[in-house]
């Protein structure tokens, strides 16, 4: 019973915020739970996934670009203290907001962190627990804290997918895709 009380609360409040959000395009799917602090800041594509227990700090714009995909428990933010105010210790009462942008088709595994004024380039992938804390190229494939660029995929496979509009959420939702695990 109880958690059907719980799970019946996230559905109705979080549906609030998600009424709140600037704009979100078509083929979203928002799992829940996701606690996202200034809805009205952010802006989100096409045939995007946000997987559950997400938590967006929107201080700061957070702008989310058509194909991307995000893993469980993401961290996105977008505002930090004044620790070096005259005032007070250990910091004041403003906060400054830099805009996070995640542009088109970028995976991001479970777990990240990514921190104010991070751009993640078109077609990057995130490994899981990485912490962005600087720019990703595109195309990269980064992991680790701070994250690092292990290689990058290769670019003309990826400039021919997108050419070819073969965006995965755009495919399964279509039923091109269905569901499948390979033991490797």
């Amino acid at each position: 019973m109880v958690n059907k009380l719980r799970k019946l609360y996230y559905k109705v409040f979080q549906s609030f915020t998600l009424k709140k959000i600037n704009r979100i395009g078509e083929n979203c799917i928002i799992e829940f739970p996701i606690k996202i602090t200034k809805p009205e800041n952010v802006d989100i594509g096409s045939n995007v996934y946000i997987g559950p227990d997400g938590w967006i700090s929107s201080y700061g714009n957070v702008r989310l670009k058509s194909g991307v995909i995000i893993g469980p428990r993401i961290k996105i933010y977008t505002g930090n203290h004044n620790f070096e105010s005259t005032k007070a210790i250990p910091y004041d009462e403003i906060t400054f907001a830099k805009q996070v942008t995640i542009c088109e088709n970028v995976w991001i595994g479970g777990d990240v962190l990514i921190l104010p004024g991070v751009i993640i380039n078109e077609g990057a992938i995130v490994g899981a627990g990485a912490v962005i804390t600087k720019d990703i190229p595109k195309c990269a494939i980064v992991g680790g804290n701070p994250a690092k660029i292990l290689k990058y995929r290769d670019m003309e496979t990826y400039e021919k997918l997108k050419k070819e509009n073969k965006i995965y959420l755009k495919m399964k939702k279509e039923g091109i895709f269905k569901p499948q695990t390979k033991q490797i």
